[in-house]
């Protein structure tokens, strides 16, 4: 018995191994006999290794940081190998619009990435999966629910369950990052699948929560061995330098799980007759096959994840900033005050007639980018551009964190600072940072969605509440580490701040609001 299973393993170990050291050697010989090309790579730092390339310059943390101190050294289009697989890095706005949007028909791709597939992300997630039939149906039915016109329709709920939010400030300010966290869940959750998730404590959040964070993480493998030679992924996980495989089984079942359990269970409310109104159920009335049904669940649960991801990053910028930078919340405050007052609380109508808000909302957006790093592009045929060859197949890496701290672009680009998106006569620029959301075809769906929620949670905190650092018994501030998550997402770590209600006039206008909508 003990023999056999050795046998089986030492059979999977020549099965996977095998291939590797001919797929290596063929590359070696390609790489050692064939013409060089006419054209040059972009430059990038030296090769340290003939079949390795760049592997071991390759950062283990942060590395749109790295991706900038490599632009200072060698421009603002970056290239380095690692193994067989070429990355360009784009530092500079301009060009990401000129490859990624102008030329979309070549860079609507992704790179095959391994450890997504093992997670179970690429089977439905629109944003990981290759360009082709099942990606371009999974975008339409995207693009039809989330369109600027659609998204409008699910302002009603959003603005009801940003209430919830203000209500859990006022009751339980010190738990002020469960509230945002549970908004992000509670607006997808209502308006995709018409389920009412609970204040603290919901399944559904700390489900959802769960599987971003390993599909966040999974990025940190990326850049190992995997994505070069995908094939050792049919390896067991016991063996040594495996875990990605280990974490890779966990996250999987989480995210299968957020795909699927929650169009279960509209599934059988539409059955019993008890299903509330939702996309979901607008969807699945219309849906003729299994395939279709597929779809469904991909595009509601890339809904789901995607618009969760936004709001609490940037809800944790916010509060982060606000406590950080009285000086901005106290001018916001003067704009609400003077325009909207306290009479009501604010709605989306407001949006254009508050510019100092909508500055710090872009401001936010801008400081500290969701996604640093974007999710890679692909190139499917060899292109040309600036004189440099980009070969077919190579990965192409928007530094969104190097756009957003241009200085050139944004003068001391470190300090928050919402009134750079001012021109010299006091009007909003065009600057809308709409880069955050990535580029062409593949920028992000909900991006009107997840606007419109940040924008009026943002505008309606503001206008009740004061943010501050929190003070120690000595009456002494409590500094904020300002640490951030590395990964694909970017999230500030867990920091505690004091937030109370402006007056007596904001506590009842919120408990007025609560009371009309349980009516």
């Amino acid at each position: 018995m003990i023999f056999s299973c050795f046998s089986d393993h030492v059979h999977s170990l020549v099965t996977v191994i095998g291939p590797l050291v001919l797929i290596a050697s063929i590359y070696l010989l390609y790489y050692l006999r064939s013409p060089l090309h006419k054209l040059p790579y972009p430059p990038g730092p030296p090769e340290k290794g003939l079949i390795s390339g760049n592997q071991s310059d390759l950062p283990a943390s942060r590395p749109c940081l790295t991706y900038i101190e490599w632009g200072k050294k060698y421009g603002d289009i970056i290239h380095y190998r690692t193994y067989n697989k070429h990355t360009v890095v784009l530092n500079a706005y301009d060009d990401n619009v000129e490859l990624l949007d102008k030329r979309s028909l070549i860079y609507s791709d992704r790179p095959y990435l391994a450890i997504m597939d093992l997670m179970g992300w690429l089977d439905f997630n629109a944003a990981f999966m290759r360009y082709g039939a099942k990606w371009r149906s999974h975008r339409r039915v995207l693009q039809q629910i989330l369109k600027p016109e659609a998204s409008a329709n699910f302002r009603s709920a959003q603005a009801r369950k940003n209430l919830d939010l203000l209500y859990g400030l006022l009751t339980t300010p010190e738990d002020f990052s469960n509230h945002y966290r549970t908004l992000a869940a509670a607006i997808i959750m209502s308006t995709m699948y018409g389920h009412d998730v609970a204040r603290k404590n919901d399944h559904y959040v700390d489900l959802a929560e769960d599987a971003i964070a390993h599909m966040s993480g999974g990025f940190a493998f990326v850049t190992s061995l995997l994505h070069s030679f995908p094939t050792i992924r049919y390896l067991p996980a016991f063996l040594p330098g495996f875990a990605f495989k280990r974490f890779a089984l966990e996250g999987r079942k989480l995210a299968l799980d957020m795909r699927n359990i929650p169009l279960s269970i509209v599934e059988g409310k539409m059955k019993d007759g008890t299903a509330a109104d939702c996309v979901a159920v607008d969807l699945l009335e219309s849906c003729q096959s299994d395939k279709q049904r597929e779809t469904i669940a991909g595009v509601i649960a890339t809904t789901y994840a995607g618009k969760t991801c936004i709001t609490v990053s940037s809800m944790g910028t916010f509060f982060y900033a606000m406590a950080l930078f009285p000086d901005v919340q106290q001018r916001a405050k003067q704009e609400l005050d003077a325009v909207i007052g306290c009479d009501r609380l604010i709605t989306y109508k407001d949006r254009p007639l508050l510019l100092y808000v909508e500055a710090l909302f872009r401001e936010v957006m801008r400081w500290r980018p969701v996604v640093p790093l974007s999710v890679a592009h692909a190139g499917t045929s060899d292109d040309v551009y600036k004189g440099y060859y980009i070969p077919k197949g190579a990965s192409i890496v928007s530094n969104l964190w190097a756009i957003a701290h241009n200085p050139e672009r944004y003068p001391e680009p470190d300090t928050f600072n919402p009134s750079r998106f001012f021109d010299e006569d006091g009007k909003l620029n065009k600057d809308d940072v709409g880069y955050v959301f990535g580029f062409g075809r593949r920028i992000c769906p909900g991006r009107h969605l997840a606007s419109d929620s940040v924008w009026l949670t943002i505008a309606t905190v503001l206008q009740n509440f004061d943010i501050r650092k929190k003070q120690d018994s000595n009456g002494e501030e409590i500094p904020i580490s300002g640490e951030y998550s590395d990964g694909l997402l970017s999230h500030p770590h867990p920091f505690e701040c004091s937030i109370t209600s402006r007056s007596a006039a904001s506590r009842d206008l919120i408990l007025d609001a609560i009371g009309k909508f349980s009516m």
